[in-house]
């Protein structure tokens, strides 16, 4: 029987950076693969890229450094058609320590958090298989099936399946995972390269089809194409196949070596129908599968285990109620449906249905450059920066050119990057109260903040945004607005609560919500919390105000 807290299911990506996220916040973790050994994991990844966002969450688990160092920067995306660029999405100017791509394998990523799951004590125990999943009980019960034909049931406290596409856990469970046909395979390939290099992602369109172009590093780059239904399989093709297609449909000059590695697959795009259920949750592709392009795949999923991983710690620690992993759910779902958004953006530029439609691709590429809409739109939703979980009040399109915060939002705030002395740094697992002053700092912001200090103290770390220098200010004023404001800052960067600097106590009173009543409620509150309604308690807001937003 293992006294691990938290089985999961599925040693790849996913699994392994929740796996380093709970045991660095103490929870003791079991992380199993089928495979017999890391040895034999595919080292032909399908995803290439890592985008800010992600980079910057990785800070969390301390490989983001390592990562960039091994990868190639990609400072921009263009497209091509017809011998020209029609447009180019930048990223330097992204508000982000990480203002790029990272072109690198995801074998590479894997390898990085197993040596780092190894550094905290834990590791990966492949040759273990789930067969069986009773969820039936109060707790899972797993059968697990051992490389030597060894059968052991374990119960845990908790399980998670990150265990792809095809998952074990989300078969056992009876858990649908509908989605759209996809009928056409992918072929892809890692070959030497020699030419421009123009843009770290490169779209060409051609007369006969798109071609992607990733650049790695050591001169290599991926490529990939479309195979229709009854097209001979690319990945038996020739180099002198893969070179005309890249003559064919390239609008630069670019030759190609004899190839490391060439593939067909065909992608299974779906999502399931629950993330959770009960204690047993879907993380990765175990929950939602997109089409490859763009990827943000990966990244999506990458996401799924560091929005879990602070949620579900506190649960098995105590100190949230099990209500909050709800929000998980909630959460990563709309994240699917905008990165799909994203996704279905770009499959139609790949297949205009004519010339004229072509051409008209073309023209309204070029115009999004000079409008300025692949800068200020483009580049936050393809990074995923501006991915939110606020609720969609109109086309994703909107979200990175709000004006004014919203609860859901992303701060740009990292765990262990700071762009000058006075920045905050997020915490591993506990939330940061930021005291905003706006653009214009209040007469009496020291007593503000001293009077927020003093109620918070107990319970929540405090800082006074009114230290920051002009340009840390400027920086987050497009994330917090021009008003004084009292923002309260998840683990995962995210904006749980915005309420006025005088009123600090709306923070105890979210914290509250999330927290378990026998062991947190304080008596020395103003008001008794109600106990008989444990998702909301909350005090009613005064006459004429509005309730305070809040997501968990």
């Amino acid at each position: 029987m293992s006294t691990a807290e938290v089985l999961i299911v599925g040693g790849g990506a996913v699994g392994s950076l929740l796996a380093c996220d709970l045991v660095q916040q103490g929870v003791p973790v079991r992380l199993v693969d089928s495979k017999p050994s890391l040895a034999e994991s595919d080292p032909h990844s399908r995803a290439v890229m890592i985008w800010p966002r992600v980079l910057e969450l990785l800070e969390k688990t301390g490989i983001t450094a390592e990562l960039v160092a091994r990868g190639r920067p990609a400072h921009d995306v263009s497209f091509f058609a017809g011998g020209r660029r029609l447009g180019t999405v930048p990223l330097g100017g992204l508000d982000t320590p990480y203002p790029f791509g990272l072109g690198i394998v995801q074998r590479e990523l894997e390898d990085l958090l197993w040596d780092r799951l190894a550094e905290l004590g834990g590791r990966v125990e492949c040759g273990t298989e789930l067969i069986g999943l009773d969820n039936t009980g109060p707790l899972p019960r797993a059968t697990l099936r051992h490389r030597d034909g060894r059968v052991e049931e374990v119960t845990p406290q908790w399980l998670v399946g990150a265990d792809g596409a095809g998952s074990a856990t989300r078969r056992l469970l009876g858990i649908g995972y509908p989605g759209l046909p996809f009928p056409v395979g992918i072929a892809l390939g890692d070959f030497p390269i020699e030419g421009p290099a123009v843009s770290g992602v490169e779209y060409h369109y051609g007369p006969t089809g798109l071609l992607p172009l990733v650049h790695l590093p050591d001169g290599i780059c991926r490529l990939a194409t479309i195979v229709p239904p009854g097209e001979a399989d690319w990945s038996a093709r020739p180099l002198a196949d893969w070179q005309a297609m890249v003559e064919d449909r390239a609008s630069l000059p670019y030759r190609l070596g004899a190839p490391l590695w060439t593939r067909t697959y065909h992608p299974r795009p779906g999502v399931a129908e629950r993330f959770r259920a009960g204690r047993v949750l879907l993380a990765g592709d175990a929950a939602h599968s997109v089409v490859p392009l763009g990827g943000q795949g990966l990244n999506l999923g990458l996401q799924d285990a560091l929005n879990l991983g602070w949620k579900l710690a506190g649960v098995v620690r105590g100190r949230w109620d099990q209500a909050l992993l709800d929000g998980y759910d909630t959460e990563r779902r709309q994240a699917v449906e905008q990165v799909r958004a994203v996704i279905r953006t770009e499959m139609e530029l790949s297949a205009p249905p004519s010339p004229q439609a072509a051409a008209e691709r073309d023209a309204a590429i070029s115009a999004a450059e000079r409008s300025g809409f692949l800068r200020a739109v483009a580049a936050p939703l393809m990074s995923q920066l501006a991915l939110s979980h606020a609720p969609l009040d109109g086309p994703l399109w909107r979200v990175p050119l709000r004006r004014r915060p919203a609860v859901g939002d992303r701060v740009p705030l990292c765990h262990a990057t700071r762009r000058e002395p006075a920045e905050p740094l997020l915490d591993q697992a506990e939330h940061l109260a930021l005291l905003w002053p706006g653009e214009r700092c209040p007469a009496d912001w020291r007593g503000t903040v001293d009077h927020a200090r003093r109620t918070l103290a107990d319970r929540v770390a405090t800082h006074d945004l009114g230290t920051l220098g002009a340009a840390g200010r400027g920086r987050l004023r497009r994330s917090l607005g021009p008003d004084p404001l009292l923002a309260l800052v998840r683990p995962d960067g995210h904006l749980a609560q915005l309420t006025a600097v005088d009123r600090p106590q709306d923070c105890l009173d979210h914290l509250d919500q999330l927290h378990r009543l026998d062991q947190f409620q304080r008596l020395d509150q103003p008001h008794r919390l109600d106990r008989s309604d444990p998702l909301d308690r909350r005090p009613a807001a005064p006459s004429g105000r509005s309730p305070v937003p809040s997501v968990k």
